[in-house]
């Protein structure tokens, strides 16, 4: 890093601050079907982004090249790229370091297990689903992604800071058949460390989906009570995750930009983003920029406390960086993001919600996340599910549509389960909503 540095400081020119964001990824990725390792593949990459500043203009470049002609050449673009931009009062690097929690994110006991019983481990999440239920006839995939990481920045004010950090994945795609019906579903999870990652839970819950979703019944339109399984209900926080964001509060691209320490949602309802939680997917002793994470709360018992920001966003809204500057790799300028973004759970226990009421809809899937509207809040999704009566399955249902605003939502919620579980960066338990319209199919 110490040759990086002298390289730019040799080819800035004289009033321009800088900062430099230095990544590099180690991947691995085993793929396997009809329990035999169909795949094994690797790869690395490593590269820098640029960010200069004159006169509040802020101008960016990258390379994957770190010779000395490559690193002439990216700063001399940054610096091009400066000059064509709209100053902009915001634009700023950090100043001062301060001190961050400590937070282990790198396992290296993880990375000395032997290649073979890395492979063993997507044969075994096959098999476990096969014995789990006859009516498992295969599976469509089942992986492990091992990711080793390692970022270093700094600047011009000689703030420096880095850390190495590791993450495992898994994902199934399940089929099951029954007479003359099939069903699919599948399921991932995330951990920093190999013998963290529970893929025996998520094979179940991937079985348990398929299985409940064979032999759909007709299903007429109505509104009624609806409990989201966990992983729904995460996949629909996440969908609009974005209305948090600083990024969006300075567009006025989200309904909450005027409703800080406003009730938006029932008191059963505490939601997090915590960048410094032990053992959190996405935990990091600092964000992209150099600022601490920490916890923050968004919603607190119903009450909307505030945004996530960057720096930037921070000082267009006058307000303080929370820690969640994030870069999808350093090919990309930093923006406000989520880290381990979850619903705190609650007190009662799956069954319990669903027994809660004489009749409920149990919304095991949902599909076209991509088209929720964070400006207005609305939604309307495809969905799969089973009707409840007395505690007691009544019927599969596939193929309808749940639809309302996410913040009707949050505000009907009426208790909120105990089985909170983390999908990669995103947690939830399982959901009660006193009523929602289904739409029928």
């Amino acid at each position: 890093m110490d040759n990086l540095e002298n390289l730019v400081k040799k080819y800035i020119k004289p009033g321009y601050e800088y900062e430099v964001f230095f990544e590099r990824v180690k991947k691995l990725k085993i793929e396997v079907s009809n329990e035999q390792v169909e795949n094994v593949s690797s790869s690395e990459e490593r590269g820098i982004g640029i960010r200069v500043l004159k006169d509040k203009r802020l101008g960016f470049s990258y390379t994957s090249f770190l010779g000395e002609e490559e690193i002439k050449d990216t700063v001399e673009k940054a610096m091009e790229m400066c000059e064509i931009q709209e100053p902009d009062e915001a634009n700023g690097f950090i100043e001062k370091l301060k001190p961050s929690k400590a937070v282990s994110v790198y396992d290296e006991e993880s990375l000395s297990i032997p290649l073979q019983e890395k492979m063993e481990i997507p044969v075994k999440m096959e098999k476990y689903a096969k014995e789990l239920d006859k009516r498992i006839v295969g599976v469509r995939k089942s992986t492990l992604t091992e990711v080793e990481f390692e970022v270093r920045s700094f600047n011009s004010f000689g703030v420096e800071f880095g850390y190495r950090g590791t993450s495992y994945t898994s994902m199934i795609a399940t089929l099951g058949t029954e007479n003359d019906d099939s069903a699919i579903s599948w399921e991932f999870r995330g951990a920093r460390r190999l013998k963290n990652l529970n893929w025996k839970s998520m094979v179940e819950d991937a079985v348990f989906k398929t299985v409940n979703l064979l032999h759909p019944s007709p299903f007429e339109t109505r509104s009624m009570p609806v409990v989201f399984f966990r992983e729904s209900f995460a996949m629909l926080l996440d969908a609009f995750s974005p209305m948090f964001l600083g990024d969006y509060l300075v567009k006025g691209k989200t309904l909450l930009k005027d409703k800080v320490n406003e009730i938006v949602a029932s008191e059963k309802i505490t939601l997090v983003d915590d960048g410094s939680m032990e053992e959190g997917f996405s935990t990091f002793p600092y964000d992209a920029e150099g600022v601490p994470t920490r916890k923050n709360l968004l919603i607190d018992k119903g009450v909307f406390k505030g945004f996530l920001h960057s720096l930037y966003t921070a000082r267009k809204s006058s307000q303080e960086p929370t820690g969640n500057s994030v870069r999808g790799s350093y090919k990309e300028l930093p923006s406000s993001g989520t880290t381990n973004f979850y619903l705190e759970k609650g007190n009662l226990s799956f069954e319990e919600l669903l027994s809660y009421y004489d009749e409920v809809f149990l919304v095991l899937e949902v599909m076209g996340l991509h088209t929720v509207d964070t400006i207005s809040g609305d939604f309307s999704l495809g969905c799969s599910g089973i009707l409840y009566k007395k505690g007691k399955k009544d019927k599969t249902v596939r193929g309808i549509t749940v639809a309302g605003n996410i913040l009707d939502l949050l505000k009907n919620v009426e208790e909120v389960g105990n089985d909170l579980t983390f999908y990669g960066s995103v947690g939830s338990p399982s959901v009660l909503v006193k009523k929602l319209t289904l739409g029928g199919g």
